[in-house]
């Protein structure tokens, strides 16, 4: 009976260490690299000043600046407008050209939320053609007015800004089922800032974050093969639950590598004087849920090209 005890005690105690130490060496690759992580954001943190604050940064950017947009109405997912609202799925596609202007918008226009704080000022934005698109009845003209454009920063150390702006289209346009409402037509996208070297940092980061999720997906796979009697499950859990931390927070990094960073080319378009832009960005209306303010897509936009000077 003693000699069972003793190993008894022998057999938990040479359990717990191996738990024990299975456990240190699963967290340890997890710490060094939160803590390479860590120091790329200090480092990002510490070159992204341009000298420019704020908003100032961009709208310095973009003064006079001239592009074409493709707007595509419609129907996307996640739309809050009516279901009958072009239940069709067609799009009506308006070529547009605009300028983002140096001089500051209406006074009316720049209590617009939508657009930001208002500091500094948001400036104007001006049509320079009326887009048209065939119907039943020929080639029609859509008439655009003037709006203002503003924005903020959302990812200090990426250097992403959201970029919105807006434009009033008095008469609309409608064609079948798809009508454009005869308002305020609302344009969200955002932008960055040009940073090679933070840019070069954040793909390596994400380099090292799938390679680093790949291999905890093994892992995972290897230790469930592994694990073949409930003794060995019970050893191996922890040792699981520390690898489903890990993967989690691995996929959480990617995710917002790729949101705040311009990761893909192929998704981007070259602005003015070292800007990036999504290529492509929402278009909305505006309602109200009591007092408060509501944004229902209607379709998207691309950015087509930025015009260069001559």
């Amino acid at each position: 009976m003693i000699v069972w005890d003793y190993c008894s005690k022998q057999h938990k105690t040479g359990a717990f260490l191996t738990v024990l130490l299975t456990w240190i060496v699963a967290l340890v690759p997890s710490l060094l690299w939160q803590v390479n992580v860590a120091e790329g954001l200090s480092l990002d943190s510490r070159i992204s000043s341009s000298g420019e604050s704020g908003g100032n940064a961009v709208l310095s950017r973009m003064e006079n600046a001239q592009c074409a947009l493709q707007l595509l109405v419609g129907r996307i997912p996640g739309t809050a407008m009516p279901p009958e609202w072009a239940a069709s799925g067609a799009k009506l596609a308006l070529p547009l050209e605009i300028e983002f202007c140096r001089g500051a918008c209406t006074y009316s226009m720049n209590k617009e939320q939508f657009l930001g704080n208002g500091k500094p000022s948001f400036r104007s934005v001006e049509p320079l053609n009326e887009p048209t698109f065939v119907s039943v009845k020929g080639v029609e003209h859509v008439k655009v007015k003037p709006g203002a454009y503003g924005c903020e920063i959302q990812c200090f150390e990426s250097q992403k800004y959201s970029f919105r702006f807006f434009l009033d289209f008095p008469n609309g346009a409608i064609r079948n089922d798809i009508e454009l409402p005869a308002e305020r037509i609302y344009f969200v996208s955002s932008c960055w800032i040009q940073n090679p070297s933070g840019l070069k940092r954040a793909q390596e980061q994400k380099l090292d974050a799938e390679t680093a999720l790949k291999t905890a997906n093994q892992e995972l796979e290897d230790l469930e093969k592994s694990s073949t009697n409930f003794f060995q499950k019970a050893l191996s859990l922890r040792q699981a639950t520390i690898l489903v931390e890990r993967r989690s927070s691995l996929k959480k990094r990617l995710n917002e590598l790729e949101q705040n960073y311009p990761l893909r080319p192929d998704s981007v378009v070259e602005g003015p004087n070292g800007m990036i832009f999504p290529r492509e960005g929402f278009i909305a209306v505006k309602r109200f849920r009591g007092s408060r303010e509501q944004y229902h897509w209607v379709g998207t936009f691309t950015f087509e090209e930025f015009f260069k000077d001559e």
